[in-house]
């Protein structure tokens, strides 16, 4: 996913990436299932590029509850500032710089991808919002299977007067 930065336009351009170039930045920590085209908004002006878009995406993920392996969508928003020069002209210190003599004008752009991709994730993978997990004694997956083990744990002595509280209570 390259950007040549020299031959982009002051003002708006649009630029396109195909579903196959999303897809080929499939790996063993990014198990994407489909894309759609990625289209890209660069500003460009003498000194500053603002890239925006976006697109949605199909992949892979183990549910955090119960570990079954399922497919789910996300839409990953690209929203990037980039200074082309140096430091001392840029007016923020959160600013990406580019150096244009430095990578012959371009811009690899799939790390930015991947960083917009993992940071659109959420924190926590569910198959669904309802998924009871695993049973913390047996390991069966209560999804699928009612286990005969006992929900009472053993509680610690010192505790029992407050179990017993919380009993009367209910």
């Amino acid at each position: 996913m390259n950007i040549k930065i020299d031959k982009l336009k002051e003002g708006d351009n649009n630029l396109f990436f195909s579903a196959d170039e999303i897809m080929s930045l499939k790996s063993e920590d990014l198990s994407l299932v489909s894309s759609n085209e990625l289209k890209l908004n660069i500003q460009k002006n003498s000194d500053y590029l603002h890239i925006h878009g976006s697109n949605s995406v199909e992949y892979g993920a183990v549910c955090d509850r119960c570990a079954a392996e399922y497919t789910t969508g996300l839409i990953v928003n690209i929203d990037y500032f980039f200074h082309i020069g140096d430091m001392k002209t840029a007016n923020s210190n959160d600013i990406e710089i580019i150096y244009p003599d430095d990578n012959d004008g371009n811009l690899e752009f799939s790390g930015y991808y991947r960083e917009s991709f993992f940071l659109a994730q959420p924190l926590r993978f569910l198959c669904s919002e309802d998924c009871k997990g695993l049973c913390q004694k047996c390991g069966a997956d209560l999804n699928r299977v009612q286990c005969g083990c006992k929900d009472e744990e053993k509680i610690d002595p010192r505790w029992e007067k407050l179990t017993e509280l919380l009993k009367k209570n209910k």
